[in-house]
This record gives structure tokens, C-alpha cells and sequence, in this order.
């Protein structure tokens, strides 16, 4: 199954819920602008523009740019991050690898390719995400959720054959992650790209050391 992009999921998962046509558009369209301009350089005259509704509209609907950013973080927590980590799941995680170090270097390079795919889109959910604690706990349920799940039976897998390190699972989901960020967040908030190739091998090496039983 093709990982969808960002954008992709985002318009699908306004289609769930109970929201009129003109402010389905009003959401897309703003987080489109926001991604590519910025919270602070879009205004609302920008989005009703793309939108194709009146500015008096998106007031009406939205109040303010914060409440339209409101708008677009909950449905991503809610949705948008279940979907992709769900196709996440089905596409890299189920199939079978050789070896753990094969396995750990796929889902690297997947994820970072796919942050590097929805830089844009990223930067505006990882800079709410660092003072928004809604955003942090919903993050924090789908690592316990990927746990409970597939995630958790590969790394079960691999503890078993003796590859993997027989820590709790969510720390080591939790060094994973914090390993992938390392490399992800500094550069989606300063918007710098990112060679996945290079980096995903030197965070592979470097979780290989630090998770293999020695």
C-alpha cells in the first residue's frame, strides 16, 4: 500500500466529519498557505482567496487564524496521524525481514523520507506540537498504540531470536523515536533538507549499538 501524503490524508479525514463545504475549503486551503508561508505571513484574506469563500466567511466560521490552526491540529491528532501510522504499519512494519538491522534500517529511511515528503506540512504541526499538550498526549497514544500492535510484535520477535535488547518496549519505541527526531526536527524548523540516505544509516548505526544485547 503507497503511503499517502500528508495533504492527502488531511482533506480525506475533513471528509469524516461534520463540516460544510466552505469550511472543508477554508481548513485545506489554510493548511496549504500555512505550509508554505508560514502561520505569521498568511493572512486571512489568503485563505478566503484560495478558499474561494469571503474573508467575511472565514471569520465567521473560524474567528481567528488561531482558531483555523485549532481547527487543523485536531483533526490531525484525532485522524491524520492514525491514518498514516496505520498504512505506516501495513507497509513497513508487517512484512518479513531478515534480520533486525534490515528491519531498523527500513523503518528509518521510511519515516524520514516521509518527514522530508511533508517537510512543509510538518513544520507547522511540530511547532504547535512543542507547547500544545493535546497534541504531545495524542502523539503519545499512538506509540502505545504502534506497541500493542505490530511494532510490538516485531520487537518481540527480535528479543526472541536475540537481536533485540530485552528492554520495555515502549522504551525502546521511545529511543527509536527521540533518535529519528534528532535528525527530522531541527531540520523542519529551521527548513533544511535532509540527505534521508545518509542519515537514516548513521541513525541506524547508532540505535544498532545501542539495541543490540551485547
Amino acid at each position: 500500500m503507497a503511503i499517502n501524503n500528508i495533504q492527502a490524508l488531511f482533506a480525506e479525514s475533513l471528509n469524516e466529519l461534520e463540516l460544510t463545504d466552505k469550511q472543508k475549503a477554508v481548513l485545506r486551503a489554510s493548511l496549504t498557505l500555512f505550509s508554505e508561508r508560514g502561520f505569521n505571513n498568511t493572512s486571512t484574506s489568503d485563505i478566503a482567496q484560495m478558499a474561494g469563500v469571503s474573508e467575511g466567511t472565514v471569520y465567521k466560521q473560524f474567528k481567528t487564524k488561531e482558531g483555523i490552526l485549532a481547527a487543523i491540529i485536531g483533526p490531525f491528532i484525532q485522524r491524520v496521524v492514525p491514518k498514516a501510522a496505520h498504512e505506516f504499519t501495513e507497509a513497513v512494519i508487517t512484512p518479513p525481514y531478515p534480520d533486525f538491522s534490515r528491519f531498523l534500517e527500513t523503518v528509518i529511511k521510511n519515516r524520514m523520507d516521509f518527514a522530508v515528503d511533508n517537510m512543509p506540512q510538518l513544520r507547522i504541526v511540530l511547532q504547535e506540537a512543542i507547547t500544545n499538550q493535546e497534541m504531545l498526549t495524542g502523539l503519545g497514544h499512538l506509540l502505545d498504540n504502534l506497541i500493542s500492535g505490530p511494532l510490538g510484535t516485531a520487537f518481540r520477535h527480535y528479543q526472541k531470536s536475540g537481536e533485540l535488547i530485552k528492554w520495555p518496549l515502549i522504551r525502546i519505541a521511545r529511543y527509536l523515536v527521540t533518535t529519528v527526531m534528532g535528525y527530522v526536527l531541527p531540520a523542519a524548523l529551521a527548513n533544511q533538507p535532509i540527505n534521508t540516505n545518509q542519515a537514516s544509516k548513521e541513525a541506524a548505526e547508532f540505535l544498532i549499538r545501542g539495541l543490540t544485547p551485547s
